[in-house]
């Protein structure tokens, strides 16, 4: 089943989301009411829109530190249809974005609560299933006690420390790598700008938000043969300031594993390409750490310093090939248009909008989306075409100079990448450019939304 709409969890270290399908509102932190003998991961009960019920401590939930309760950014998150009876305390909530499908990696593995692997911006985020994490809810213990000399003695347990590991493939072999290790995932999808004298296990740089990186083929450097796929992916590592990439097959898992399952070889062992090994339930899993990442480095120490000599033409040299422009292209009053996707934050299905006295006639009104007020911007009177609503209208909400912002379209088409050749210039009224698509058969003309969103309208946002 396939995630659409995440809402964003941070904690001091790492990024969590949880479907929005579970969650019914966002409120601050109420009075607690201490529950006795209570599971270790519940804080107690609060009163929320006149019911009293359980305060469970996401953090507790993932085992790190609890929620600091007197923190300004703490919330708690009601939840809907068998856990409402329950609310999810967090530490900060950040944000919540619809799921893009090329953006996130499922996880198939029924006992872990991470389910999927979402890259949204800088961030890589974990997402979670309420239903697995809430099962990780302790039964109420009261810990066993021995008399000695008249005297109750408590037996204390020390809890075992466990380090938390990316799991990927490699040629239907399993490999991890320590999550501290690495910075975000990203598709495999090149274009890569040969290095000259490099080797073959080098497939060449890349640009990652304006930075050079160069991508090693982890597969090549292990021995094994790659094989292209959809499932391909490029692990960005840092270490001591440096970053690097590295490819590899697929996803599996991020896992927690406990220090005693993970096996160091020996000092006299050549650790340049595996640290050790983790015993896992059913498998043994090799896994390597900054010596690893560090030997790729050094190997490849010659090339990064070149590249860093000749930056300048080598992003000239990738900015051509990857010279193409990402649009929504969607119908008004049965006419093709598009606006670059970047300002997109979601589409949603048609809702009445409430009008606004005193404001621009293309300002149709403000509609309520989880609590956040977005004005409604009417393309059909900025384009001075006849409004229509149907079935098939959708809200496109955009995100224009830090204002939300909603437009009313007949029906969304595409989203598509455009080559530079294939866009005519043509800056007239609302519009930059003309799209030439289908060998120049379908001709969309694409909005400049900074005309489209006059200051007038923008004062009334």
């Amino acid at each position: 089943m396939e995630i659409q709409e995440i809402l964003i969890i941070k904690n001091a270290h790492e990024s969590y989301g949880i479907s929005t399908d579970d969650i019914n509102q966002i409120s601050r932190v109420p009075s607690l009411m201490p529950l006795p003998l209570r599971p270790s991961s519940v804080r107690g009960l609060c009163s929320v829109g006149g019911n009293v019920v359980s305060m469970v401590d996401l953090n507790l939930l993932l085992g790190v530190g609890e929620v600091d309760l007197e923190a300004s950014a703490s919330r708690i998150i009601s939840l809907n249809g068998k856990m409402s009876s329950n609310t999810l305390l967090v530490s900060d909530v950040y944000n919540t974005v619809e799921i893009d499908q090329n953006n996130i990696d499922y996880i198939d593995d029924g006992n872990d609560s991470v389910v999927a692997i979402y890259k949204y911006n800088d961030l890589l985020v974990q997402v979670c299933s309420l239903d697995k994490l809430f099962t990780k809810i302790n039964k109420v213990q009261i810990q066993a006690k021995e008399i000695h000399s008249g005297k109750q003695k408590e037996e204390v347990e020390a809890e075992e420390d466990s380090s938390r590991f990316l799991i990927f493939s490699m040629s239907e072999e399993k490999y991890a790598l320590e999550i501290d290790y690495l910075q975000e995932i990203i598709l495999a999808e090149g274009p890569f700008t040969e290095i000259a004298g490099s080797d073959e296990t080098v497939l060449g740089l890349i640009t990652l938000r304006d930075e050079l990186l160069m991508v090693i083929d982890l597969r090549i450097y292990y021995g094994f043969k790659p094989k292209s796929s959809e499932a391909n992916r490029i692990l960005i590592v840092s270490y001591e300031g440096k970053k690097i990439g590295l490819c590899i097959d697929s996803i599996i898992d991020i896992n927690n594993f406990y220090k005693k399952d993970i096996e160091y070889m020996s000092e006299n062992f050549d650790k340049s390409k595996v640290a050790g090994v983790i015993h896992a339930k059913d498998s043994l899993i090799s896994f390597f750490d900054h010596d690893v990442i560090q030997n790729i480095l050094k190997e490849n120490e010659s090339f990064i310093e070149n590249t860093n000599n000749n930056s300048e033409d080598i992003k000239e040299n990738i900015e051509e090939l990857q010279s193409t422009k990402e649009v929504i292209i969607f119908k008004l009053s049965s006419k093709e248009y598009a606006f670059n996707v970047d300002i997109v934050d979601e589409i949603i299905d048609m809702v009445p909008s409430t009008s606004i006295a005193f404001t621009d006639e293309s300002l149709d009104g403000i509609i309520n989306i989880r609590g956040q007020i977005v004005s409604i911007v009417s393309l059909f009177k900025k384009l001075k075409v006849q409004t229509t609503i149907n079935e098939d209208s959708k809200i496109i909400v955009c995100d224009i100079n830090e204002n939300k912002i909603g437009f009313v379209v007949d029906s969304v088409s595409d989203i598509l990448s455009i080559k530079e050749e294939d866009i005519v210039v043509d800056e007239e009224n609302y519009f930059d450019s003309v799209l030439h698509l289908d060998d120049g058969k379908r001709l969309v003309l694409s909005l400049d939304m900074k005309k489209v969103i006059a200051k007038k309208v923008i004062d009334h946002v």
